[in-house]
């Protein structure tokens, strides 16, 4: 099996997620994991970008993560993985918002 075969099997075993880390858990990050975080535990992510700033039009945390971005939105750049460690809620992020949010410029 190739390198590039490897890498796709391991892209196909990652879910969207989005995390709100910190010590107060204002830090918001999408990003892809493989697995299911586990509460008290580090969680690597893949593909990671910051959620800087979402506009009401997405209607909060949970519309992001339900509708996936509106104009207005700002996200960091891409980092290939990071690991949270200290974090205080998980949102699964549905298919139509994680393609969204991977593609927004």
């Amino acid at each position: 099996m190739n390198d590039r075969h490897k890498e796709s099997e391991m892209q196909e075993n990652r879910t969207p997620i989005i995390l709100c880390g910190g010590e107060n858990g204002r830090c918001v990050v999408f990003g892809w994991i493989e697995g299911e975080p586990v509460p008290g535990e580090p969680v690597t992510m893949y593909d990671a970008r910051m959620v800087i700033y979402w506009p009401e039009a997405c209607e909060g945390l949970f519309g992001l993560a339900a509708n996936g971005p509106k104009t207005g939105l700002r996200l960091s750049p891409v980092v290939g993985s990071t690991t949270q460690t200290v974090w205080k809620q998980d949102l699964a992020v549905s298919e139509a918002a994680a393609n969204g949010l991977s593609q927004w410029k």
